[in-house]
């Protein structure tokens, strides 16, 4: 599984934590709406931001992470919004029995699936997904479209500034390989240090996922270009949003 908790530390300003956590909140509230979802897991929460938004709309959500310091985060950055959804440790592949068939919606955001690193793997987060959604449930996946991105020539995802931190997010492309890469800048006093994270993730195509999730049961797949669904995917889009339907 890919791991960036060694950037937990600087994964909201990383991220914009606080204009998404405004930006968001009305993407989620139109998904929300539109399938009527009232429980819901947060599937690679992170530092909790859409675990938050859910929880803020009404949503019974549980927001769980393979990253104990990112859980960390995510709680504290909870109770600064005065709120206490449940998080817990667990992995895509891994979804305890008890969570089986207990939800209408699992959302999996930010290219969080792309950690799965295989096949294999990808199968197993399928399947676990698939037995804890109630029937006609869905499975909100929004992931990078890494094959636009290596057909563009394009390495660089994001540079992003904030207080005196610089972040680039780029990706090293292989033969059989496919690295996500984050570098940290910090400028102090004229002083300039930096650090350096890389991890192993799936390069993922709506295809692979599509073949995934009915190898796991999914009766329906959709894929889209925006978070509104709005518009169907094409090719040049940067981002895959998929909808799976139990």
């Amino acid at each position: 599984m890919a791991d960036f908790s060694e950037i937990s530390s600087f994964y909201d300003l990383m991220t914009g934590y606080s204009r998404r956590l405004i930006n968001d909140f009305g993407v989620i509230k139109h998904l929300v709406e539109k399938f009527n979802i009232k429980k819901a897991l947060d599937a690679g929460c992170g530092s909790g931001i859409h675990t938050i938004i859910l929880s803020k709309i009404g949503v019974d959500v549980l927001g769980f992470d393979a990253a104990k310091e990112m859980l960390d985060l995510a709680r504290t950055n909870a109770l600064k919004e005065g709120i206490q959804p449940q998080f817990e440790h667990e992995y895509f592949e891994t979804i305890p029995e008890e969570w089986w068939g207990n939800y209408d919606a699992i959302f999996c955001m930010a290219n969080s699936i792309a950690g799965v690193v295989n096949e294999q793997r990808l199968s197993l987060a399928m399947k676990s997904f698939q037995r804890a959604l109630k029937p006609g449930g869905r499975a909100i996946l929004q992931l990078l479209n890494t094959a636009w991105f290596r057909n563009n020539d394009q390495r660089i995802i994001k540079v992003s500034s904030e207080d005196n931190f610089t972040f680039v997010r780029f990706f090293d492309f292989d033969k059989g390989d496919t690295r996500l890469n984050v570098v940290v800048i910090e400028h102090d006093m004229g002083k300039v240090t930096h650090k350096f994270i890389t991890s192993p993730i799936m390069a993922m195509n709506a295809e692979m996922l599509e073949n995934a999730a009915k190898s796991a049961g999914f009766s329906q797949s959709e894929f889209f270009s925006d978070l509104v669904l709005t518009r169907p995917l094409d090719r040049d889009s940067r981002d895959i949003v998929a909808v799976l339907t139990k």
